[in-house]
């Protein structure tokens, strides 16, 4: 259960670090991007990106679901916290932040970027509830 709960800890708390890098770097810099290079400059954002997020995110569901699956009358406040938490941080991203990049394709908005952001702040959020919730339970183990 340890091994379980520590990948799940790291997991979230890396999407954590990455999502506030993201909110202070790099989508800031979104807006000093030329139009001409705007185009491939996304493209190539979302193709690294997607490195840089993907394998943390599987790690953290599936440490999720083994947490679940291993001792399920475990379960407990902090893995439906941390559960939930990953969960609204996969809605936020799937429901709005892909679909605002797939507007941003061959042109840069800054109305658009601006949303972007917001919604990317509750994607943060939520995976700072998941990582909280998961170190709790890590803690008291």
């Amino acid at each position: 259960m340890t091994t379980t709960l520590i990948v799940t800890v790291i997991s979230s708390w890396y999407l954590v670090g990455l999502s506030v890098t993201i909110a202070l770097v790099v989508y800031p810099s979104f807006d000093l991007v030329d139009d001409e290079s705007w185009p491939e400059f996304h493209l190539q954002h979302m193709a690294r990106i997607t490195w840089a997020v993907g394998p943390a995110w599987a790690a953290q569901a599936l440490g999720l679901a083994w947490w679940l699956l291993r001792d399920p009358h475990r379960v407990s406040t902090t893995w439906w916290l941390s559960s939930l938490g990953a969960a609204a941080a996969v809605v936020f991203t799937v429901g709005w932040a892909i679909r605002l990049h797939e507007c941003l394709h061959t042109a840069y908005d800054p109305q658009l970027g601006r949303r972007l952001r917001r919604v990317h702040w509750w994607r943060t959020v939520c995976w700072l509830v998941a990582a909280v919730a998961a170190t709790t339970a890590l803690s008291s183990n």
